[in-house]
């Protein structure tokens, strides 16, 4: 976990960010009929829905091949997105939980949390080109990557 609040310290620049609960987590399960991924899990419940713009300027400045991301999302905004709005409409049934400077969806898919898991591979969702690829073989290890800049 030292490296959620390592990533959380020195990126998060939100001053309403809050962890989810328990309760939080166990609603958005139940709703989309998934288990989380347990990394992913730990993260939610110990830093939450942060803000972290700065990670563009530091990908941009060492022009590293890594997507930005800029905002976690509540389970709830997880929910209304994917029950009413963009990834609702997108034909590979992702599961989001940030976004990019662009508006562009970092997930997980939906097949790969039918069942309790440790972690789960990490997609980027391009909404200009509508594509869905694989970025990282998990949690942890796609937030350990903005550690290393």
């Amino acid at each position: 976990m030292t490296e959620f609040r390592k990533f959380a310290d020195r990126f998060n620049k939100s001053t309403n960010a809050a962890p989810s609960t328990q309760s939080d987590i166990d609603k958005l399960e139940k709703e989309l009929n998934i288990q989380l991924p347990n990394d992913y899990k730990r993260f939610l419940l110990s830093i939450g829905n942060i803000w972290t713009p700065d990670i563009l300027d530091l990908v941009v400045d060492k022009e590293l091949d890594l997507a930005d991301v800029q905002q976690f999302w509540t389970p709830d905004e997880i929910i209304d997105d994917k029950k009413n709005f963009w990834t609702k409409q997108v034909s590979t049934d992702i599961i989001p939980f940030a976004t990019d400077c662009m508006g562009n969806i970092f997930s997980f898919l939906a097949s790969d949390l039918r069942q309790k898991t440790e972690t789960a591979d990490i997609y980027f969702f391009d909404h200009d080109f509508d594509t869905v690829e694989k970025i990282s073989n998990s949690f942890t290890v796609w937030i350990n990557n903005f550690n290393k800049i």
